[in-house]
């Protein structure tokens, strides 16, 4: 009759596990777990899913919010430039035809120049106001979407 002590521990381990059908129950418990771990496996993905699709469509809008206003300030930039151009026009005209007439030309000018400035002051205060709103409108949009 073989002595114990010659026989390998794993052999007597494994002997004793599945003689006990002790494989049998590791395996049927290992099967009633395994379905939880693929649906919350499946709810986490889920998760990260939406996550990254409202931050993305949140991002977008942020862009399409930024595109906008900086066509607007580049609008308004032409619009400066166009004024400037025509004040500038104004003075050499008056300096080519008549200089003798300048000092009462510059005071129109001046006058006209600062209708000017005020329109576009009044314009780039609508941009603002319009960022500010879309800022306003985005973050309310967000807070929504955590709640």
């Amino acid at each position: 009759m073989p002595d114990a002590s010659h026989i390998p521990f794993e052999t007597i381990t494994l002997g004793s596990v599945v003689s006990g059908g002790g494989a049998l129950g590791v395996f049927a418990l290992f099967l009633r777990y395994i379905g939880p771990w693929r649906k919350q496996r499946d709810e986490a993905e889920e998760k990260l899913r939406m996550t990254l699709t409202k931050r993305v469509a949140m991002l977008e809008k942020r862009i399409e919010i930024k595109d906008a206003k900086h066509e607007a300030e580049r609008s308004l930039d032409r619009h400066k430039i166009r004024n400037l151009v025509q004040c500038l026009d104004a003075v050499l005209l008056v300096l080519e035809k008549a200089p003798d007439k300048a000092p009462e030309v510059v005071a129109e000018i001046r006058a006209m120049r600062q209708k000017q400035i005020v329109e576009e002051n009044a314009e780039a205060a609508v941009i603002r106001a319009a960022e500010i709103q879309a800022t306003a409108r985005m973050t309310a949009e967000e807070d929504h979407d955590d709640a």
